[in-house]
């Protein structure tokens, strides 16, 4: 058996998804090393699944006003690179990602909340029930879910790459909206799923390396 890959976490907000994955990598059901969370917010529950996981917990918060956005980029790219990952997982990481970026982690893989199609050239998707409803793609699927009425949402993990969630999938699950009233409620629903998508993703990450 060979080790365990060496994994970094980027996370922004309240850091759910870190945390399942890395309960998953202490119960033995993934083959991880999770070396590292970065956070580029302070408060970020992420940092605290780090630590209580013994991972190292990294802020990389960047200041708008005082520093350009190239700096910051080289300055994450920098941070990623002294964990040494084989694989980045962006886990509700709220940041677009420069191209610098891309290209030095090519192993990274990204979890949307939204039942992405399998061809990243296609706008739309086929639901489960038949019907075809928007790739909702961006930072605001969800919101944008609940504003229009769309009546299937989900969760996708799909390979990083240039172009805003157009990556390969390796994993997607889709889930009915339901009634959920806010953006706040779809995001408690989407949950689960968001877990089992990510464990499917990276155990076939692992299979195909």
């Amino acid at each position: 058996m060979r080790e365990p890959y060496r994994t970094t976490i980027l996370a922004s907000g309240a850091g759910s998804n870190a945390r399942n994955v890395l309960e998953r990598v202490r119960s033995g059901a993934l083959p991880l090393h999770v070396t590292a969370v970065v956070a580029n917010d302070p408060g970020a529950g992420a940092l605290d699944a780090a630590r209580e996981h013994g991972a190292a917990a990294i802020v990389e918060a960047w200041d708008r006003a005082r520093e350009p956005r190239p700096a910051y980029d080289a300055r994450l790219i920098e941070t990623v690179s002294r964990t040494q990952p084989d694989l980045v997982l962006l886990l509700g990481w709220m940041h677009l990602l420069p191209a610098a970026f891309v290209q030095r982690f090519p192993e990274m893989l990204n979890l949307h909340p939204a039942f992405l199609p399998l061809d990243p050239r296609e706008d739309v998707v086929t639901a489960p029930d038949g019907t075809t409803i928007p790739a909702l793609r961006g930072a605001h699927a969800l919101r944008d879910a609940v504003r229009d009425g769309i009546p299937w949402v989900g969760a996708t993990v799909h390979r990083v790459t240039a172009e805003t969630d157009r990556g390969a999938v390796l994993a997607r699950l889709p889930l009915a909206t339901g009634d959920a009233p806010t953006e706040d409620a779809l995001r408690e629903r989407v949950r689960p799923v968001e877990f089992a998508a990510v464990e499917e993703a990276i155990l076939r990450w692992c299979a195909e390396r």
